[in-house]
């Protein structure tokens, strides 16, 4: 099993603007997903999703 990464350039906020690839494309937000342990899409979305509460309700640096 292998790492997936999936990036987007800062400030773009559409789907077809998202890259995947096996390994980092060194773009401003970036995710990496281990495959041999999230064997299951909607685990990962769930996961996805409670960084972004995160980031909403908690992150109080500039990114906030």
């Amino acid at each position: 099993m292998a790492d997936r990464f999936y990036s987007v350039v800062l400030g773009e906020g559409l789907a077809s603007q998202v890259t995947e690839g096996s390994s980092t494309s060194g773009e401003a937000i970036e995710l990496r997903v281990s495959d041999s342990i999230y064997a299951n899409k909607l685990n990962v979305i769930i996961g996805v999703e409670a960084i972004e509460q995160y980031l909403a309700t908690t992150e109080t640096s500039p990114i906030a």
